[in-house]
């Protein structure tokens, strides 16, 4: 017996185990990119050999005989990484699938956005009102109304009319805005002369002038917002008169009451009429539209309804990517005139994700999708990061600089971030495929492969809007090194990713007040008061103080 075995341990009749069965991995759920509603992920498969290390997000998971094996995750996040790793003797395969909460928004996504300027809102503009009011040159008006004043026994000639200032009240009624401006200290001066032998100059003190309309705001082709006036009405105060370095005697006073009654009898008839049909139509900006580029993607928007009502008044805009926005606003939402929660703002806007996930397809997904060779120092001075990987000192000798690819994967999602102070929305990228090569006699070979899962916050600041990009989790898929600690590789590769699109990130960021034409030409100054959902569906309420008042 001892001879048979030592003559089996020769080279022509060695004992051989027998060969190892090939491993592999089937996922049949969850699919790719998958959007998964508000259930679990239920994550199942089949795994040859049936006797093979299956693990799911870290927790050991038991095939049955047949290889079979089946979990459920729970949503920890609004996207979420499947990672499923099967080990058998020396092999192991590994598959990352990424899969989304709710819906996909793009599939709802109205093309539009509705907005509503509060009672609050409307407070605010009360002083532009009053400047325009004041810029349209109110006194040339109000003096191009006064007649001269002709009896047997006074002549009243009208000089010139002065005011302290204007001020106006907006508030919301049934089907328009109540407009209520005051004239401040009207001043009115007029040549005056007495049975033809007393000639001097009188100062009619008109204490303050209210005109009230009803202002139906409406929008012209062009975009230019603007208010009509209607219903006009006018208040007049208590006349006063004087004459200066001179006490105007009584029977004097006494010619003049008539004749000064009906001065200010025709001012008040004609004023309205006047107003109407000189100021009938306010002008208050525009347009309010634009077209630009936003990182290489044409974003076209344009105001193309507004309407009063008793919240404020509502606003409708249409949104074109690549192409011109559409001339009729779809039925999106009806905004309230405090936030759901009970926040007081100035103006909202129902903003739908589908929006943003446009622009992420056509924009942030270009931004992170570039290939690069660098060599020569621009190779060495990214290269310090990379040799520093755990495993790097195994680095080709010969390595003349590295070949880097970013690429976006199909799987992402923007979502808009509930709540204060919080970032405007998050971009979720799941499936971030980077590679890192390196460069050999100006060829690219094969060094890491790795999917890393990254997230983008925008952020708006008054109207600047910033992207902060954060890596999440990293998963490497393939490395040319032999010795290495895996979890070390991945913590170390994250911060080398994240340096590598902080170089980038710049590029993100871009004032919407020069986007929309320069919003601060209007005194607007966006300040996000809160993000609040509106339905399940992707809508959502953005709710801003644009005029800087203290809410």
């Amino acid at each position: 017996m001892l001879l048979l075995i030592l003559a089996a341990c020769s080279n022509d009749y060695a004992i051989k185990g027998p060969t190892p069965e090939p491993l592999s991995l089937s996922l049949s759920s969850p699919t790719y990119g998958a959007f998964l509603g508000a259930d679990g992920i239920t994550v199942a498969g089949v795994v040859t050999p049936a006797n093979a290390f299956v693990q799911v997000n870290g927790t050991t998971v038991t095939p049955d005989d047949l290889g079979v094996f089946a979990t459920v995750l729970a949503f920890d996040d609004r996207a979420v990484v499947v990672d499923v790793t099967a080990i058998a003797y020396d092999q192991r395969v590994r598959q990352i699938v990424p899969v989304f909460d709710g819906t996909d928004p793009r599939a709802s996504d109205p093309g539009a956005i509705a907005g509503l300027l509060t009672p609050t809102g409307l407070d605010a503009l009360e002083p532009m009102v009053a400047d325009l009011v004041d810029s349209l040159g109110w006194q040339d008006l109000i003096f191009s109304a006064l007649p001269a004043i002709d009896t047997d026994y006074v002549d009243l000639i009208p000089v010139s009319v002065t005011s302290t200032g204007t001020t106006a009240d907006l508030a919301p009624g049934f089907d328009s805005i109540t407009l209520a401006i005051t004239l401040h200290d009207v001043t009115m001066l007029t040549d005056v002369t007495v049975l033809d032998a007393y000639t001097f100059q009188l100062g009619l003190s008109l204490g303050e002038i209210g005109l009230g309309a009803h202002a139906t705001p409406w929008i012209d082709g062009d975009g230019m917002l603007g208010l009509t006036l209607a219903d006009a009405i006018v208040e007049m105060g208590d006349v006063g008169l004087s004459v200066e370095g001179w006490e105007i005697p009584e029977w004097i006073t006494d010619l003049l009451l008539d004749p000064v009654a009906d001065l200010v009898a025709s001012l008040g008839a004609g004023l309205a009429d006047v107003l109407l049909d000189q100021v009938g139509d306010l002008p208050l900006g525009g347009p309010f539209a634009f077209d630009f580029d936003l990182l290489g993607t044409r974003l076209a928007a344009q105001l193309v309804e507004v309407d009063a009502g008793g919240q404020g008044v509502s606003l409708g805009a249409t949104v074109g990517y690549g192409a011109d926005a559409a001339d009729e606003m779809p039925v999106v939402a009806t905004l309230g005139a405090t936030t759901p929660s009970g926040l007081p703002y100035e103006l909202g806007a129902a903003v739908h994700e589908g929006m943003f996930n446009v622009l992420l397809d056509e924009t942030l997904a270009g931004f992170l999708d570039i290939d690069l060779m660098l060599e020569g120092e621009y190779g060495a001075l990214l290269g310090s990061g990379i040799a520093a990987l755990d495993g790097g000192n195994e680095i080709p000798e010969d390595a003349n600089g590295y070949c880097i690819a970013l690429h976006v994967g199909e799987a992402r999602v923007i979502r808009m971030v509930p709540g204060v102070g919080t970032p405007l929305a998050r971009a979720y990228l799941p499936d971030l495929q980077v590679g890192i090569d390196t460069v050999i006699d100006g060829s690219c070979e094969e060094w890491l492969h790795a999917s890393v899962f990254a997230v983008i916050d925008l952020t708006l600041d008054g109207t600047e809007v910033s992207a902060d990009f954060d890596v999440r989790d990293v998963a490497v898929l393939e490395y040319g090194a032999q010795n290495y600690d895996l979890p070390a590789v991945e913590e170390q590769l994250g911060t080398v990713v994240e340096g590598l699109a902080g170089l980038l990130g710049g590029q993100l960021s871009f004032d919407l007040g020069d986007a929309l034409g320069g919003l601060g030409d209007f005194g607007i100054t966006p300040e996000v008061i809160a993000v609040e959902p509106l339905d399940d569906a992707g809508l959502y309420g953005v709710y801003l103080n644009v005029f800087g008042t203290d809410l």
